[in-house]
């Protein structure tokens, strides 16, 4: 059995959990291996060496494949020992037979998040106990690689209250990725210009001013007032004309910020259906 915090065994019940579920957060790698297998008793112990180097970057999960010939099947294993190395729950590194050590570690090293990679999640990790502890591992991690994803919206995320134009700036290399929109979404609507109390006078004196009143509702949905940001727009989307179409990519952006499950796209989604058809 397998001793180590970083080595454990998984059979058919616990590899949805223990390998696709934990490759989301940490790498896993799984060796099949049975008892009878001679080459798997040489590349265990070097798998297991090589993990324990990792120090918790990496998690070695062993399936003995005479246990669970299922899971076998289910990975094509024609030979063991097989390897396969699973990052967000998915096989991204094989190999079949016993390897030298170096194969092993480069393997390993492939999906092991690097020194970049760390300090982009030390800086979410720091986000709202220290920011500024976040924005520092953050600009170093761009400092060490420009073009560093993770990086770039984590800064952007912690800039973005105070300074949406860097944090656009930040995200728009890596649209369309669905965080990096929600974020440029944020920043648009927060650098809207104008004054809510005027903008609202004018609707109120010409409810036929329709600029005033989606401009208006950019800036409801800017001060994070979504729900008169929504009517607005879906009044607006109800009248039809040339209006209707800015509108409507509002609301989908608006929508984008709060994402799919919010209760209140739920409930606007029929709203905007029924208005559109």
């Amino acid at each position: 059995m397998a001793t180590s915090p970083y080595v454990i065994d998984v059979d058919e019940a616990s590899f949805q959990s223990q390998v696709i579920d934990r490759s989301q957060r940490t790498p896993v790698i799984v060796d099949f291996w049975a008892e009878w297998c001679g080459p798997c008793k040489t590349l265990g112990p070097l798998l297991e060496d090589a993990v324990a180097a990792r120090d918790g970057d990496v998690v070695l999960a062993k399936v003995d494949v005479d246990r669970n010939p299922q899971l076998a099947q289910a990975f094509q294993v024609q030979g063991i020992p097989a390897v396969k190395a699973f990052k967000d729950g998915r096989v991204v590194q094989e190999f079949t037979g016993a390897q030298p050590r170096a194969q092993v570690d480069a393997m390993i090293d492939a999906i092991v998040p690097s020194p970049t990679d760390k300090l982009a999640e030390q800086a979410r990790r720091l986000a709202d106990s220290d920011p500024d502890a976040a924005v520092a591992a953050a600009q170093q991690a761009l400092d060490q690689d420009p073009a560093h994803r993770g990086a770039a919206l984590a800064l952007a995320e912690i800039v973005l209250a105070d300074d949406p134009r860097r944090a656009l700036d930040l995200v728009t290399p890596h649209r369309p990725i669905t965080e990096a929109e929600a974020i440029a979404n944020r920043a648009e609507l927060a650098l809207t210009g104008g004054d809510a109390d005027d903008l609202a006078a004018r609707v109120d004196a010409d409810p036929e001013d329709d600029e005033a009143a989606l401009q208006l509702a950019r800036l409801r949905a800017a001060d994070g007032d979504y729900e008169r940001a929504i009517d607005l727009l879906l009044a607006l989307v109800r009248k039809g004309g040339d209006i209707r179409e800015p509108a409507r990519e509002q609301l989908v952006q608006v929508f984008n910020v709060l994402g799919n499950d919010h209760e209140l796209v739920r409930a606007s989604r029929p709203r905007l259906a029924s208005a559109l058809f």
